[in-house]
């Protein structure tokens, strides 16, 4: 079974909400799924367990008559696809406006209906990646308007939500590891949550010890090349001139460096007993006595 069909069976699996959140979720539902047409609303649906789940909430809060059928579909592989159909009748008005009335502004306004809502756009269009693989959690939306509700929703919370085409469907997306985290707690998938969170940090840990690594790597070649580089001139140097023609303290940390090619500027520091920028400008000096003979020998 995929990442999100186990996240959705944890929340299908609650019907513990409050009748507020059902009447929320079930207009996220229609609206997401374009659903609503003059003279009905026909709700189409792949997924069993959710179309039962809205069938139930819709008798909860509702006393209109519903139809439900199946009917398979070949596209994208054989399989059955669940309508629900609500035709027009005494009190149809009254539930269309029910069902439209969820602004911007009432949804923000309480914690019950926003979750509600973004609990119904998640079970009718939402994909979660398995974060093993990659942070991720996109809505694939059947128009405009459901997918701007949802992308304000969701920045109006602080959230960082993206918002494009792709496949020519609107897409709201989400790639930030704690936003997910905190849109699973708020559509109640509580177990699925503390899956991802272990997930998270336990991969975190990893890419930590892994920079870490990377970065004592880097320290130990960048040492290795100046300790290199250092041999280099000197042994020029004393191959031309001779280590004995330099002063004693560039003569002795010339020496130091030839004993201990692996060392650091620190470690040298302390041998000699002086301090690193000590030692960094004796060497200075040495690659300048360096320059000087390279430009001598180039002149003759």
């Amino acid at each position: 079974m995929s990442y999100t069909y186990n996240v959705k069976e944890e929340i299908l699996n609650n019907e513990m909400i409050t009748n507020i959140e059902k009447t929320a979720e079930i207009s996220a539902v229609l609206l997401s799924k374009n659903a609503f047409y003059d003279d009905k609303i026909e709700l189409r649906l792949e997924n069993l367990a959710l179309a039962k789940r809205v069938y139930k909430f819709i008798k909860d809060i509702t006393s209109l008559k519903i139809e439900i059928k199946y009917q398979i579909s070949k596209r994208l592989g054989e399989h059955n696809v669940y309508i629900i159909v609500i035709p027009r009748q005494k009190g149809y008005r009254d539930f269309i406006e029910n069902m439209k009335s969820f602004s911007m502004e009432l949804i923000l306004a309480s914690e019950d209906i926003l979750k509600g809502f973004i609990r119904g756009i998640f079970l009718s269009c939402g994909y979660i990646k398995d974060p093993e693989k990659e942070y991720a959690l996109d809505f694939f939306m059947d128009n405009e308007e459901a997918a701007d509700k949802l992308y304000n929703l969701l920045l109006s919370k602080d959230k960082k939500v993206f918002k494009t085409m792709k496949r020519n469907k609107p897409l709201v997306y989400l790639r930030n590891s704690e936003n997910i985290m905190d849109i699973m707690v708020m559509i109640g998938s509580i177990q699925s949550f503390f899956k991802y969170e272990e997930t998270t940090m336990i991969k975190d840990l990893k890419n930590k010890t892994i920079r870490e690594m990377n970065w004592e790597v880097a320290n130990e070649t960048k040492t290795l090349n100046t300790g290199n580089n250092q041999i280099k001139m000197i042994k020029h140097i004393e191959k031309e001139m001779g280590l004995n023609s330099l002063s004693p303290v560039l003569e002795e940390i010339a020496h130091v460096r030839l004993n201990n090619p692996e060392s650091t500027l620190q470690e040298i520091a302390e041998m000699v007993g002086i301090s690193k920028s000590g030692v960094r400008n004796r060497f200075r000096r040495i690659e300048e006595i360096y320059n000087n003979l390279k430009k001598e020998e180039t002149e003759e």
